[in-house]
């Protein structure tokens, strides 16, 4: 079976965000994540940090309005375009301001939007700023198993790890990779479809602190961890932007291979934090 990470590998790009209050929170990421600003008539910003962008538009409500998947070249974004129209899936056409011509997008049952293309020369690894790749994005949803089959068997994704209600035999959380990276994209099973976090991966533990530090002096608490995930086993912590959107600051995130088969992890505070206490969605 063809796979994102055996044939097209995809790395997270981009979000798109929705805020009702956009230059509060432009303000947010231009000062706390090292983002350079290019404003619109509209309202809307493109940001650019080094290696991390976003998109903020005004919207009625805060959250994730689309996630953006970069592929290496043109080549594999036809290649991925064909196998998706083959399967069923409903392609569209999009124009990105960081992406380059024949990007395009989809939508999952539930209605969530990502973007395939192919990056435009953004040199994002030349600017300035602290380390923070953008990294994964992760939702809840009410409907684990059909998310799951969706992005497994339509658009390719692998699981990596599986967590699982011990009790029940339920599935409670999984972790999908669209590289060689643990993961790029996970579920939590939760009583309403949401935006659960996006996470910034950093080149190892004195980031993590230098990152904890910065978000201190500007009195803004920490709202999970620090800690390390059992599924992935990265160093985190958490904490939440000016709309209220939680943020992860990882390190030291598991690498894979493309035979590696799916792990599985009981439902438990250990499981997503080995050092402690945890948020648990359910």
């Amino acid at each position: 079976m063809n796979t994102l990470q055996t044939s097209t590998p995809a790395r997270l790009l981009y979000l798109h965000m929705g805020s009702k209050e956009p230059q509060r929170q432009i303000d947010f990421y231009q000062h706390m994540l090292d983002m350079h600003c290019e404003s619109y008539a509209d309202g809307s910003a493109v940001l650019k940090g080094p290696n991390r962008a976003v998109l903020i538009s005004p919207a009625d409500k805060h959250g994730l309005l689309a996630a953006a998947f970069a592929l290496d070249n043109q080549s594999h974004q036809a290649q991925l375009r064909q196998r998706l129209e083959q399967k069923g899936c409903r392609v569209e056409d999009i124009a990105s301001p960081l992406l380059e011509t024949g990007s395009f997008s989809i939508r999952d049952p539930q209605g969530r939007e990502t973007i395939f293309g192919v990056a435009q020369d953004l040199q994002l690894g030349e600017l300035p700023g602290m380390p923070g790749r953008l990294q994964h994005v992760v939702f809840q949803t009410t409907e684990l198993e059909a998310m799951v089959e969706f992005y497994v068997n339509t658009l390719g994704f692998t699981i990596s790890d599986n967590v699982v209600d011990q009790e029940t035999g339920k599935l409670m959380v999984c972790f999908l990779r669209s590289d060689d990276e643990h993961h790029t994209l996970a579920f939590f099973r939760g009583s309403k479809n949401e935006w659960d976090h996006h996470c910034y991966e950093t080149n190892e533990w004195n980031d993590i602190r230098d990152w904890g530090d910065r978000f201190a002096k500007e009195r803004i608490n920490i709202f999970f961890g620090p800690g390390r995930h059992g599924p992935g086993n990265n160093l985190f912590f958490m904490v939440v932007d000016a709309d209220k959107n939680r943020l992860e600051f990882s390190a030291e995130l598991e690498m894979t291979t493309a035979e590696q088969a799916p792990g599985e992890w009981p439902q438990s505070e250990h499981t997503l934090n080995s050092w402690g206490r945890a948020w648990m969605r359910s």
